[in-house]
């Protein structure tokens, strides 16, 4: 009884409102920096935006790098190119209910790489107050009427 009654006794927890619009726009403002960084080979500023424990993942199955091998990657990668991105649609954030994660997805074709689109898919966490990329792969996305030539090709 007196167990239940210091437990009935208790202050419930707060519920803190959560803006989500609020936060997909500050979602949105970095990966706008993002972005322009990468087409300005500014990778101390793209590296800025990955937690320390990332996890990146690329097109190839054996592409699997810490946030260190991708910093490297990135800094190779950019010393003597600017990417060309095409983008498809509208970038696409969610933010879930709690405001402490959330996934962004972009699709791009890159002309000068191949004709085959391109998708980002970053899983972010929010640490600190700040948004941090986890998680992102990049994948390519043949349209459904183009597997079966792609298919055919790599047979």
């Amino acid at each position: 009884m007196v167990v239940l009654g210091i437990a009935a006794c208790q202050q419930p927890p707060k519920v803190v409102a959560i803006d989500i619009k609020a936060e997909k726009n500050v979602i949105d403002t970095m990966f706008k920096r993002f972005t322009s960084s990468f087409n300005e080979a500014g990778v101390p500023v793209m590296a800025s935006y990955l937690s320390e424990d990332a996890l990146c993942m690329g097109t190839d199955p054996s592409e699997m790098w810490n946030k260190q091998q991708v910093v490297e990657m990135w800094t190779q990668m950019l010393s003597g190119m600017t990417p060309e991105f095409n983008y498809i649609g509208e970038r696409m954030i969610l933010v879930a209910p709690d405001g402490n994660s959330a996934t962004v997805v972009d699709q791009y074709m890159m002309p000068a790489i191949c004709n085959i689109p391109w998708r980002n898919v970053y899983q972010l966490i929010k640490t600190d107050g700040k948004w941090k990329i986890f998680v992102f792969n990049v994948a390519f996305v043949p349209k459904n009427e183009d597997i079966e030539k792609l298919s055919e090709a790599i047979k």
